[in-house]
């Protein structure tokens, strides 16, 4: 019997147009502002796009800290679908200009202008000698152009290109490179207390964080560390080869913190290019007494118990071998590892393929998985399950780094061992 699953999908690229990429890349950007030349619904979108990253720092007990810029929308009307909707475009220029006096304007165009043939670009240029400021058209068209990466990657390049300017490297100077909900995500601040510990300041973070005035002095950073995860860094990474080509920032790349083994490597790195890899290593065994004090308190609930691992998640998105090591660490009974009925053929042999590198796990399809579950103690999935009603705990989609990240991974799987009964549902870390 196959398990059941709620939403079940598996993609490899966005479901977000190129407008809210552009967005994205400049939407904590003190200074700048942001015209979509759309129908008005295309900001709805875009603007949703923060509640979940949003909800997810609440429940974190963090607060937001930085604003996002003014996002405006031309609003094309139907009938500007046959006499152009360059007139609206100019209008919302002069709308942002007298209500935000923003420092740079970007315009991001939609499906609708690109079918039209608005020339978006050469109004940016008019609008940038009648009102002094840089004004930048991204002309992707919506989904013309492609999906939400070209438009966040595209932004940020020119960016890069047109404001960064050769500086003198600070010292110690640190420039974070990507997302992963912000400043104020478990990531990044997690990746700020590291880099603490080593003595390096993080100056900012780019794209999307880094105020317009600091643009010009961004390149000041002695390091730049890519903020990254499984299969999703490609493009950064090919930020981070930009800096280093154009103002010889050094970069950390392909190294993440997630897990244990990544974490003391990225330290690792941080501190032989910081040329302090011994300072590295004291860091290294005093994070790891930590998560060692933890794993002995509540290693009397974890260890010997039963556990599943159910994947439904694409193999751009999610690596099971930091899963297994967290396991492993908590001395748990690995039964299962079920490959969902939602992946490819190709996905599901290059997860039997990562994990045949692994001891003795058997891995099964999802049709055969439904009696094993049932019977675990508990079963970590990418999906919450509803026909079943062994403990669930949800695998991160953007997943918990660093020492404080495996311990809030340890602290979620004791709690959810300790739950009277087995009712089902599905729990998901937390600080």
């Amino acid at each position: 019997m196959e398990p059941r699953t709620k939403w079940l999908l598996s993609k490899n690229r966005s479901c977000s147009c190129t407008m809210s990429g552009v967005w994205r890349a400049v939407a904590c950007c003190r200074g700048c502002a942001v015209i979509f030349h759309s129908p008005m619904g295309c900001v709805h979108v875009a603007e949703t796009m923060d509640l979940g990253s949003h909800y997810r720092i609440l429940a974190d007990g963090r607060q937001e800290n930085m604003e996002c810029v003014p996002l405006v929308s031309s609003n094309i009307r139907e009938k500007d679908s046959i006499f152009g909707g360059t007139g609206r475009l100019r209008q919302s220029i002069l709308y942002v200009m007298e209500t935000y006096h923003p420092e740079c304007l970007f315009i991001a165009t939609s499906c609708v202008a690109g079918v039209i043939g608005d020339d978006a670009e050469s109004e940016s240029a008019d609008a940038e000698m009648r009102y002094g400021i840089p004004i930048i058209c991204i002309p992707y068209a919506g989904f013309l152009g492609g999906e939400y990466s070209e438009g966040y990657y595209k932004t940020a390049e020119t960016i890069i290109e047109r404001f960064f300017r050769p500086c003198e490297h600070v010292p110690n100077r640190i420039l974070l490179l990507g997302d992963q909900m912000g400043p104020e995500g478990q990531y990044v601040t997690e990746v700020k207390r590291l880099l603490s510990l080593l003595g390096l300041e993080v100056q900012g973070q780019f794209p999307g964080y880094l105020p317009f005035p600091e643009w010009a002095n961004a390149p000041a950073a002695e390091l730049a560390i890519v903020l990254g995860t499984t299969g999703q860094s490609d493009r950064m990474n090919g930020m981070a080869d930009l800096l280093e080509k154009k103002f010889g920032i050094h970069a950390v790349k392909d190294i993440y913190p997630i897990g244990w083994e990544n974490t003391c490597k990225w330290i690792l790195e941080i501190g032989r290019l910081h040329k302090n890899v011994e300072k590295a290593k004291v860091i290294i065994e005093e994070e790891k007494k930590r998560i060692d004090s933890y794993v002995k308190s509540i290693l009397h609930i974890t260890k010997g118990k039963k556990a599943v691992i159910g994947i439904g998640r694409g193999t751009h998105w999610y690596n099971p071998s930091d899963t297994i090591s967290a396991l492993r660490q908590l001395e748990m009974r690995i039964e299962a590892v079920i490959l969902y009925d939602n992946l490819t053929d190709k996905e599901k042999a290059e997860y039997r393929h990562r994990i045949e590198k692994e001891e003795s796990i058997p891995v099964y399809d999802g049709q055969d998985g439904q009696e094993l579950i049932d019977a675990a103690d508990i079963l970590l999935t990418t999906n919450e399950i509803v026909s079943t009603k062994t403990k669930q705990f949800f695998i991160p989609m953007v997943p918990m780094v660093g020492t404080n990240g495996e311990i809030m991974i340890f602290r979620a799987l004791y709690r959810l061992l300790c739950r009277y009964g087995n009712k089902g549902g599905i729990a998901y870390a937390t600080i």
